[in-house]
């Protein structure tokens, strides 16, 4: 540790190691004087301050580089994940495309030209029905009318004091159908069971509506048909 004299009582003191001292004091006669080289020791301060800021700023400079190294793995591994999920995906499609063709395949085939309006409905055997009928007084209330169908079908008709009888029919993709009767209130009144041509007689009371369904078997699709005659009361008879 170096000394000096104190200028007072010429006492050896010590000089502050410290580059920020600018005084020191006597330990003897407490006098206060500057430390000895006060401009070389500020601009040694100076110059250290300089340093540690520099080596501050080269620490953060590493960091930020060390983070974005980081940052930049990690968004590689992402991107490497997304592309072999991505070719995963494009597999998976694939091998759906490929169990699937025979599918899309055969609706294609055998269910478009049903869904387009194309092949048997079962209006042709109530036609016969119709002129069967009509020749023996029925006259029609609601008309043949055929449509695709993969569930139940339901119509209103409005009905006066009068014998219907309700009429259904299905092509290839309808074996199996079921008529339903229901009054204006949503009580059944009447129902035929499951055949291919299913038919069912009612006389009303009096006018109002009544609903009429045609139930289908489950995952049963294709074109069906129904219609809707008033009939004498002989030829309907009410159930």
């Amino acid at each position: 540790m170096s000394t000096t004299r104190c200028a007072e009582c010429h006492a050896s003191i010590p000089v502050p190691p410290e580059l920020e001292a600018t005084t020191m004091t006597c330990a003897h006669c407490h006098a206060s004087q500057p430390v000895p080289d006060l401009e070389a020791r500020r601009r040694l301060l100076i110059e250290q301050q300089r340093e540690a800021r520099l080596a501050a700023e080269a620490r953060a400079v590493e960091a930020r580089d060390a983070r974005r190294e980081v940052r930049e793995e990690r968004d590689r591994h992402h991107d490497q994940r997304e592309a072999r999920r991505g070719r995963w995906g494009m597999r998976l499609m694939s091998l759906f495309a490929i169990l699937a063709a025979p599918t899309i395949i055969a609706v294609m085939v055998f269910d478009l030209p049903a869904r387009l309006g194309f092949g048997a409905s079962g209006a042709d055997r109530l036609a016969q029905v119709k002129a069967q009928l009509e020749g023996s007084g029925c006259t029609p209330l609601v008309g043949i009318t055929s449509s695709y169908a993969t569930g139940n079908v339901s119509r209103i008709v409005s009905v006066q004091q009068q014998c219907l009888r309700v009429f259904a029919a299905g092509g290839d993709g309808h074996r199996s159908l079921s008529l339903r009767l229901f009054s204006a209130d949503g009580k059944e009144v009447a129902r035929a069971g499951d055949t291919t041509d299913p038919q069912l007689a009612y006389c009303a009371a009096a006018p109002g509506m009544l609903r009429y369904e045609v139930g289908v078997s489950p995952a049963a699709k294709g074109r069906l048909s129904h219609m809707v005659l008033a009939c004498p009361p002989g030829l309907a008879p009410k159930r």
